[in-house]
């Protein structure tokens, strides 16, 4: 299960459950007060925890690094990727404990009141995407850390080509200005005979 291919294979899908979840409406509910009377809100998976979107590009970012980096960059990718599943968790988390304030805190940033509102939220399906994604996200962090010291880098077919010794003429360097007898190797320069 620690191949390149299933690492991969894990992260894309965790990256692309975030990205998906972060999309969609995670809570709907209805909130009143002196002002806004009675509302009804709809929060989305970005605004409610804006960190699982960001969880899912760095997340991706971190599974492309540990597919193309050496031994010790990919640890570090792999730790990032791990991280990067448990604060979109903590997001996904947050949101599920407390749906009325996500509507509280949505309708508050709304319309700029900070006084306290009566807020009923109720949860859709989205925010246990988001759980699933950055389980799968933390996934891909532990396997590419105990996998990733057994895999190999990229083949040499992708380093840049080695630079040739270009070896310049005598005519070329004249035509350059340059005497082309001033650094003979054998210390002597020919002159007429």
């Amino acid at each position: 299960m620690t191949s390149k291919r299933s690492v991969f294979f894990v992260g894309l899908v965790a990256a692309l459950l975030l990205l998906l979840a972060g999309s969609r409406t995670w809570v709907t509910g209805s909130v009143a007060d002196a002002v806004l009377q009675r509302a009804d809100v709809q929060v989305g998976g970005s605004s409610a925890a804006p960190v699982v979107t960001a969880g899912a590009l760095v997340g991706a970012a971190a599974v492309i690094a540990l597919l193309t980096v050496g031994r010790l960059p990919r640890s570090v990718a792999a730790v990032l990727a791990a991280l990067a599943g448990v604060l979109a968790l903590y997001g996904a988390l947050h949101v599920i404990t407390d749906p009325d304030g996500t509507i509280r805190d949505h309708a508050a940033g709304s319309t700029g009141r900070t006084g306290d509102a009566v807020a009923h939220g109720a949860l859709t399906f989205w925010p246990w995407v988001g759980v699933l994604g950055a389980v799968l996200l933390i996934l891909t962090g532990v396997l590419g850390f105990v996998g990733g010291r057994r895999w190999s880098g990229l083949s040499s077919r992708y380093d840049a080509p080695a630079a040739r010794k270009r070896t310049v003429s005598a005519w070329d360097r004249l035509s350059q200005g340059e005497d082309p007898t001033a650094d003979d190797p054998r210390g002597d320069a020919r002159g007429p005979a």
